[in-house]
């Protein structure tokens, strides 16, 4: 809506400005930054295709064909091609018409509108295949984590859940994700600890162990580094 980001998808980075916009397609890892760390506006729409799935023939068909083609992962929405811009348009639609009160009607035409152009206009991304055994072991360390993250975990016990050794699994966060597994782990841990000091009078230390962390100390030294306050101050700050 305003300003640029650039996103990650896969390992490869595509750069959007004002007015662009893209399609991320099912399984597949993305994120959205900034190098400059500047602000943007942006709206962010999941398009269900439970919305779409009518019956067994419709999906095997004309559904599956699009979501689960590991050859499209993604499409960049520029406004100057019309079809794209179309689809720029009816994200609008969904997301200003649903903002106070869901339209059941709106949200299925718009959808289906959506899912026909890119459909229509797929785009083929031959190498994008070699890559699935990796996405598959990276999406079960992931899923491992975020199950598993107020237990103690080491590497060795996410590599596993992944059925790869320490090394590749640190390569496999790195090439995805642009971390490793031990400070993805430490950060989902503290995006946890954000909820429960919003939303629960629990104290920190209580925060902390049920996040995971060892103790009190060290989940305020992280809390400190990554959004420099400290978890008092925040939930003073944003109840």
């Amino acid at each position: 809506m305003d300003g640029q980001m650039a996103y990650d998808i896969n390992g490869q980075k595509i750069l959007l400005q004002t007015g662009e916009g893209i399609f991320v397609n099912s399984r597949c890892f993305h994120y959205g930054y900034s190098d400059t760390h500047a602000e943007c506006l942006f709206i962010c729409i999941l398009l269900s295709p439970q919305l779409l799935s009518v019956n067994t023939y419709f999906i095997q068909n004309y559904l599956d064909p699009l979501i689960q083609n590991s050859h499209f992962p993604y499409q960049k929405l520029n406004p100057s091609i019309q079809w794209q811009n179309t689809i720029l348009h009816d994200l609008k639609i969904l997301y200003e018409n649903n903002i106070t009160k869901i339209q059941p009607f709106i949200i299925l035409e718009k959808s289906v509108h959506i899912f026909r152009l890119l459909s229509e206009n797929m785009n083929f991304f031959p190498d994008y295949d070699k890559n699935t055994e990796d996405i598959l072991a990276l999406t079960a360390m992931i899923g491992y984590v975020q199950k598993n993250y107020p237990e103690k975990l080491l590497l060795k016990d996410i590599s596993s859940a992944g059925n790869c050794c320490k090394t590749k699994c640190t390569s496999l966060f790195q090439r995805y994700l642009n971390t490793s597994p031990m400070i993805y782990l430490n950060r989902y841990r503290l995006e946890k600890s954000i909820f429960l000091l919003r939303n629960t009078s629990m104290s920190v230390t209580e925060i902390a162990y049920m996040c995971g962390f060892s103790n009190t100390s060290y989940f305020c030294e992280l809390f400190h580094k990554y959004y420099h306050t400290t978890p008092g101050k925040f939930r003073s700050q944003n109840k």
